[in-house]
């Protein structure tokens, strides 16, 4: 059984106190990611994760990592057309890591695949990183979709 890291633990362990009503600290928390400069980790995630992403961005940092989120880039469209995916792919192309925050909604996302596409062809095998999230440490096997496999996860406690 692998160690995915539940959103329950990512809660825990990002030190953050937040309820889900509480939207100015959450407005807060995802601020942090506003400036595109400075940046080494582009952080792909489904859009029907937003929830989890002051966790996940809060645990990202607590490791050394400054995130760039897309719903923040003030350079983007604001509907989604042809530039968006050639800033998302500029953005990739510029930002050191990518980390592809995996969870069941991630079978849904166009652009996950899309945008991991994009650094499989530009990184190193290294700067590549899955970050799987369940519900329950026994829910994994939407995790284990073929092309996820080839890369390195992040995963919770000692293997």
């Amino acid at each position: 059984m692998n160690n995915y890291i539940t959103f329950e633990q990512l809660r825990k362990e990002s030190n953050l106190i937040l309820n889900e009503s509480d939207t100015e600290s959450f407005k807060r928390i995802i601020a942090k990611s506003e400036k595109n400069e400075g940046k080494n980790v582009f952080l792909s995630h489904s859009s029907k994760d937003i929830k989890h992403l002051p966790y996940v961005i809060s645990f990202l940092e607590k490791y050394g990592s400054t995130v760039y989120i897309d719903k923040l880039d003030k350079y983007l469209p604001s509907s989604t057309n042809h530039q968006t995916a050639v800033e998302l792919k500029k953005r990739i192309t510029d930002i050191d890591k990518f980390i592809l925050f995996a969870t069941e909604n991630s079978k849904d996302s166009k652009w996950m695949p899309w945008e991991l596409g994009i650094a499989d062809g530009i990184k190193k095998f290294y700067d590549i990183a899955i970050l799987p999230s369940v519900e329950n440490r026994f829910e994994e096997t939407w995790a284990e979709q073929e092309y996820l496999s080839i890369y390195k996860k992040i995963v919770w406690g000692s293997r």
